[in-house]
């Protein structure tokens, strides 16, 4: 296997384990170490289709030297929390079930220790992130949205042909559990040699498993953010809450058009799209150094002035 090309500058805290809903989760809780005892806020990371913890490393990494404690999770179908053939099992309600498990978890802790906390999520997390802004149970404690390459809509590149489609909701209803391997369009994901050979040779990440129920459902729930149907966005996305949505302009797995689209539809007072060109689709995780530090920079510059928000009297 490849090794992973990030190299720590803090210390990676051990996996936790806590059991929830018939699933024993694996989480990580990573805490600022930047050398001083002030912590600015948290963020609760939700991964992609397939990822899990140590994909994360170098953002958990980044924040923690910036006074960000962070936290994710493995989500069912993901994993330590779903391994084997429980690798892509998961429906609709359990991921968002699971979520206000963690996020009342995320919220008891920060409102002890009086820091604020927001929601970053990347691809298939930000369909879910974006989602959770509109319909979450505590969609109003969050301090604000961060969507990193979201699902909304797939890229023409990706798009699967329109029998697929059609079929697709039969396949969801009768064959939920079945996993088919989506295959890993790792030239799609990043620009970076290094961190394609580590992908390619990640036991954890190849082969890329997904039922006919969990691919299904991350697609509905980005058309639901996509069609807009009923002004879903407008009538339900939380009040008075910053957004910023990151896209890589030469993504070919989800298209920076679905977030455009979002941006746009999307009430709040106090939202931001900002477009990376040449810049693929895992801007956060698994992109070059260059793409990183230029999106890392942007990302600390925006919680800055929110966290600097909250702390004003």
């Amino acid at each position: 296997m490849a090794p992973y090309p990030y190299k720590l500058k803090t210390t990676a805290p051990d996996i936790q384990y806590e059991t929830f809903d018939g699933a024993k989760f694996g989480y990580m809780s990573w805490p600022a170490q930047n050398g001083t005892d002030a912590v600015k806020g948290r963020v609760l990371l939700i991964h992609g289709f397939g990822e899990y913890t140590k994909i994360q490393f170098r953002l958990m990494d980044n924040l923690s030297l910036n006074g960000y404690e962070s936290f994710t999770f493995d989500q069912r179908g993901a994993g330590v929390t779903s391994p084997g053939k429980l690798k892509g099992v998961t429906d609709e309600h359990h991921v968002f079930n699971d979520l206000e498990h963690f996020v009342e978890k995320n919220l008891s802790e920060c409102n002890a220790k009086g820091i604020p906390l927001f929601m970053w999520g990347h691809s298939m997390g930000g369909g879910i992130c974006l989602n959770y802004a509109c319909q979450g149970k505590h969609k109003n404690e969050i301090s604000g949205y961060i969507g990193s390459g979201p699902l909304i809509i797939l890229h023409p590149h990706t798009m699967y042909n329109k029998p697929t489609q059609i079929i697709a909701p039969l396949l969801a209803k009768f064959l939920p559990r079945v996993r088919i391997d989506t295959g890993l369009d790792l030239k799609g994901i990043t620009s970076d040699k290094a961190y394609r050979d580590f992908l390619g040779s990640d036991p954890m990440s190849v082969p890329l498993y997904g039922s006919f129920r969990q691919i299904h459902d991350f697609m509905q729930r980005g058309a639901k953010l996509y069609k807009n149907e009923n002004n879903y966005i407008q009538k339900n996305f939380a009040k008075n809450k910053p957004v910023i949505i990151m896209h890589g302009q030469d993504d070919t797995i989800n298209d920076p058009k679905g977030s455009e689209k979002f941006i746009q539809d999307c009430p709040s007072d106090d939202k931001k799209l900002k477009l990376y060109p040449g810049a693929r689709h895992s801007i956060f995780s698994l992109e070059t150094d260059e793409v990183f530090n230029t999106v890392f920079s942007d990302m600390k510059q925006w919680l800055d002035q929110h966290t600097a928000v909250k702390d004003s009297p």
